[in-house]
């Protein structure tokens, strides 16, 4: 094949792929719907938004990070490691749960480019999933606070009316929000657990009342067993069972 038809190749398939783009005008600018797809048969959506005159920022509106998650991979610190990884090596940052390319107007083909090969590759992670049996429960609670794209913290320090106590998670941007995950396989366990962290939340909120504070069971399969009504009496005003983690993300978009 000589140079002239190889042009010709090349030519014909951008021809094809840039009449599948399509682009939906909004406020802030526009979101753009490739021709590329992830496993799941969806099309890549980008948004496209204008700052200023001679700026935009491009981003996939956490849809990478959130195709992972609803497919059963869990959001962990290795797992956003291999992410930021990944997008680093195509000049991409991580916002909150957004993949976000920054650049001049000039240069947004190439900011689009870099952004959609990040997608990709990122999407890609699916393959090491695991079953959520064999993760961690605090991984568990720490990939949904990942995917609601809020701020946050891990071993979060806080004053007491007595003393400072360790919360594990602590979601910022106005929420105040302590969020602390409970595991136990046997009752005696859970039971202790309860007790000691109802002390921790009770003397936080002694000394300031501004703290919402949450106990996340993790009542997975046979640990459901666990929380019975004893178990439960020390911790109650507090509990969100992990069975219905949807009262914790509403909990987080408050």
């Amino acid at each position: 094949m000589n140079s002239t038809k190889c042009s010709r190749l090349i030519s014909d398939y951008l021809d094809q792929v840039s009449s599948e783009f399509v682009t939906v005008q909004s406020e802030i600018g526009c979101t753009v719907v490739t021709p590329f797809v992830r496993p799941d048969g969806e099309e890549i959506e980008l948004q496209i938004e204008a700052r200023g005159e001679n700026r935009v920022v491009l981003n996939d509106m956490g849809d990478s990070l959130g195709y992972l998650y609803v497919n059963g991979l869990t959001l962990s610190k290795a797992t956003m490691d291999k992410v930021r990884s990944i997008s680093k090596g195509y000049g991409v940052a991580i916002e909150r749960n957004e993949l976000r390319v920054d650049v001049h107007g000039e240069s947004i083909g190439d900011g689009l480019n870099r952004l959609m090969q990040s997608a990709l590759a990122v999407t890609c992670l699916i393959q090491i999933r695991r079953p959520t049996t064999n993760v961690r429960f605090d991984d568990e609670v720490e990939s949904l606070i990942i995917h609601s794209g809020a701020a946050y913290d891990i071993g979060y320090s806080v004053q007491g009316q007595r003393q400072r106590h360790n919360v594990k998670f602590h979601v910022d941007s106005g929420r105040n929000l302590l969020i602390h995950p409970i595991s136990a396989a046997q009752q005696t366990v859970a039971f202790s657990w309860a007790e000691r962290l109802a002390y921790r939340f009770a003397d936080i909120q002694a000394h300031s009342n501004r703290w919402r504070t949450a106990a996340i069971l993790d009542d997975r399969g046979r640990r459901a067993e666990v929380w019975t009504a004893r178990t439960l009496t020390p911790i109650q005003e507090y509990a969100i069972p992990w069975s219905e983690s949807g009262k914790l993300d509403a909990l987080i978009a408050s």
